[in-house]
């Protein structure tokens, strides 16, 4: 099987949307011959873009998404048109990048792989909001026509595929939800982890690198509110610095920085996680977080919220919770004590979240799942 991977960046890069494009990548290399399509923007089209940015934001007060104006989607998609006729391939995969088949020509089976769709975008996130009305009109109907000219969707939530059906129109039979796995180099053996919990510690983890958007104060009054409460507990924050001084409380540790390819860094965050009770990430608005099924690979249960694709990632009561975005400090603390107060229940958690993790969340899982889709396209083709 030869297999195009289309993307807009480099899915070789470990950075690249958070490492799912290096790990879904080394999971098509499994099944055959991987042939990268990616292409950089070129310098005309940047400044036409910083152009229409400035326009907008000058004159009109409004933001811009550049990679869903017209222009953006009809120059990739025309690129990849072209690139495929030259290297053909039995089935082309593109993650996250709408913008290459928005327009595309061919008859080659197309596997979409997304975690939202652009009109479930629209004031969730920040970095879209505020977008000029046509940069909204044009970027929907662009996303719309990906979705469509897709042979098969892989989307990673019921979130996603509720917005592709209901928004989009796309066919239930042309769509599966398949959840993607922990982006780590090596994943720890189910002996290397403690499932028993232990008495009078509560290791608490906050791992994001934006602040605001993934609750961070809320994470951080919950810590302080279980010390007040008597609570044995230590706060590690990773992968951002808090808007707020933090050097002269006991029992947080803050690390700015982890990089996972070094391994050094890496081998520092396994021995956190090996040590970590709880993932507390009450998210504000979240897609798919990855970082649920890092949690998940380690056996620690994840207390975060209701919203986006986390429903998908975190099974509600059973390996950790998901609460209302309205929760407070005092309902996310007051839950951390309850588990705390029952050895079963936090035992229970914590094997739940890896034998979800076994079963659902990994990248073997996703590479099967994958695998089964293309193969069938390229047969009904033939």
């Amino acid at each position: 099987m030869k297999i195009g991977f289309a993307s807009r960046y480099d899915p070789r890069d470990k950075k690249t949307w958070s490492g799912i494009g290096y790990f879904t990548l080394q999971q098509l290399k499994q099944f055959g011959e991987v042939e990268i399509f990616q292409y950089p923007l070129p310098k005309w089209l940047q400044e036409w873009h910083t152009t229409q940015k400035s326009i907008n934001r000058r004159w009109f007060k409004k933001n811009t998404a550049t990679e869903f104006l017209t222009s953006y989607a009809k120059y990739f998609s025309r690129k990849l048109t072209a690139d495929l006729k030259k290297r053909p391939v039995d089935v082309l995969f593109v993650m996250a990048s709408s913008q290459m088949i928005a327009y595309v020509k061919t008859d080659i089976p197309i596997i979409y792989m997304t975690d939202a769709t652009f009109q479930q975008l629209q004031g969730y996130y920040h970095a879209f909001n505020n977008l000029a009305d046509y940069n909204i009109r044009r970027g929907i109907a662009l996303d719309k026509k990906a979705f469509q000219n897709a042979s098969h969707c892989m989307l990673s939530s019921q979130w996603c595929a509720q917005s592709t059906i209901k928004d989009y129109g796309i066919a239930e039979n042309k769509i599966s939800v398949v959840h993607m796995g922990a982006n780590l180099d090596a994943i720890p053996e189910r002996a290397q982890i403690d499932f028993e919990p232990k008495p009078n510690r509560c290791n608490l983890l906050f791992l994001a690198v934006e602040w605001e958007r993934k609750g961070g104060d809320i994470a951080l009054e919950t810590f302080r509110r279980l010390k007040q409460q008597g609570v044995s507990v230590h706060l590690h924050i990773i992968g951002c610095v808090p808007p707020h001084q933090l050097s002269d409380e006991k029992n947080i540790t803050n690390i700015p920085f982890l990089n996972k390819n070094k391994k050094e860094d890496f081998h520092r965050l396994h021995e956190i996680l090996l040590q970590t009770d709880f993932l507390v990430l009450p998210t504000r608005a979240e897609c798919a977080g990855i970082v649920y099924s890092e949690a998940a690979a380690y056996g620690i249960p994840s207390i975060t919220t209701n919203t986006g694709g986390i429903g998908d990632c975190v099974q509600d009561g059973v390996t950790g919770f998901t609460l209302p975005l309205s929760a407070t400090i005092t309902d996310y603390a007051d839950l951390i004590v309850s588990i705390l107060n029952s050895a079963d229940k936090q035992k229970s958690l914590k094997l739940a979240a890896r034998n979800y993790f076994e079963m659902e969340m990994n990248w073997n899982k996703w590479g099967s799942r994958f695998f089964e889709i293309a193969q069938n396209l390229i047969s009904s083709k033939r």
